[in-house]
C-alpha cells in the first residue's frame, strides 16, 4: 500500500502517494483523474523508482477551495509536494491536462527536471471541438456525472477494452461514488483555458512526447504541436486511445524505460 502523505500549500490541502526507492519519478494526472486511478497499473513495473503521484485541486486527496484553477496553482502544488518529499532533481510524466502541469513545471523549474514525459498532451484548448468537449464535461460534471462517466469511458478506452467489461454498470457507479465531481467541473473548466505555447522553448530536459495514435479526447496532432515546439524532444506513438497508459500500461512503460536508458 502506497504512503501517503499531505501539507497546506496556498491555502489547499494536498495529499501524494510516495512509493519505493530509486532516482524519483512524478507521474502527474489528467482530467477526472487521479494518482491512483491513472498510474495504478504502471506501478508494478516501476519497482526500481521511487515514484511520486500528487493529486492536484480537484482530485481525491486534495481539499482546495478555490473556485477557480490556474495552470500555475496545479504546478504549484505538484511541486510543493515534491519539496515536501525531500526531491531535489527528478524525472516527471504529466497526462493530458497533467502533460499541460508538467509542460509549465519543467519551463519554470528547467534545473531540477532532467527528464519530461507528455502523454496524450495538448498545447492549447481553445479548438472549436476542445472547447466543446471541455464545456460537455463541466456541465455534466456538475449535474450528471454518471452520465459523465459513461462519455468518459466510451471515448477514452478502446472499443476492444470495453467488450471485457462485465458489468458497466457497476463501473459507473465507482467512478461516481469515488470521484470529486465538483472538482472535475473547475479541471474542465481549466481545459478550456489551457495555453503552455509560451513555455515549450523554456524547457531544457530531454522530453518523450507520446501521442495516442486512437484518441478520442485530444487530437493526436496535439502531440506533434508539442514536440515541435520544444528543443531536445523525441516524438513515440502509441496505438491506443487517450486512455492507453490504463489500458496497456506495460507497453507504456516499455516505452519509458526506452526512454529512460537512451
Amino acid at each position: 500500500m502506497s504512503k501517503i502523505e499531505y501539507l497546506q500549500h496556498d491555502g489547499a490541502r494536498v495529499g501524494y502517494r510516495d512509493d519505493g526507492e530509486g532516482r524519483p519519478l512524478v507521474l502527474v494526472h489528467g482530467t477526472g483523474g487521479d494518482g491512483e486511478a491513472n498510474f495504478s497499473g504502471l506501478m508494478p513495473y516501476l519497482s526500481a523508482r521511487r515514484v511520486i503521484r500528487p493529486d492536484y485541486a480537484g482530485a481525491v486527496l486534495t481539499d482546495d477551495p478555490a473556485t477557480a484553477l490556474t495552470l500555475d496553482r496545479l504546478a504549484g502544488q505538484v511541486l510543493a509536494a515534491v519539496d515536501h518529499a525531500g526531491v531535489e532533481s527528478f524525472d516527471l510524466l504529466g497526462f493530458s491536462l497533467g502533460a499541460a502541469v508538467a509542460t509549465r513545471l519543467a519551463a519554470r523549474q528547467p534545473a531540477r527536471i532532467e527528464r519530461l514525459i507528455l502523454v496524450g498532451g495538448f498545447v492549447s484548448g481553445a479548438d472549436p471541438r476542445s472547447q466543446l468537449q471541455f464545456l460537455h464535461w463541466a456541465d455534466l460534471a456538475r449535474r450528471d456525472p454518471a452520465s459523465l462517466a459513461r462519455l468518459m469511458l466510451l471515448t477514452g478506452f478502446s472499443r476492444a477494452f470495453l467488450a471485457g467489461v462485465d458489468d458497466m454498470e457497476s463501473v459507473v457507479a465507482e467512478m461516481v461514488a469515488s470521484s470529486n465531481w465538483q472538482g472535475i467541473a473547475r479541471q474542465a473548466e481549466l481545459d478550456l483555458q489551457v495555453d503552455v505555447s509560451s513555455d515549450l522553448a523554456d524547457i531544457r530536459a530531454h522530453t518523450l512526447v507520446l501521442g495516442n495514435q486512437q484518441d478520442q479526447m485530444v487530437d493526436p496532432k496535439a502531440s506533434i504541436a508539442l514536440a515541435d515546439g520544444i528543443g531536445r524532444t523525441t516524438l513515440d506513438w502509441i496505438d491506443g486511445p487517450h486512455l492507453a497508459l490504463m489500458e496497456t500500461p506495460k507497453l507504456i512503460v516499455e516505452l519509458l524505460t526506452r526512454f529512460f536508458h537512451d
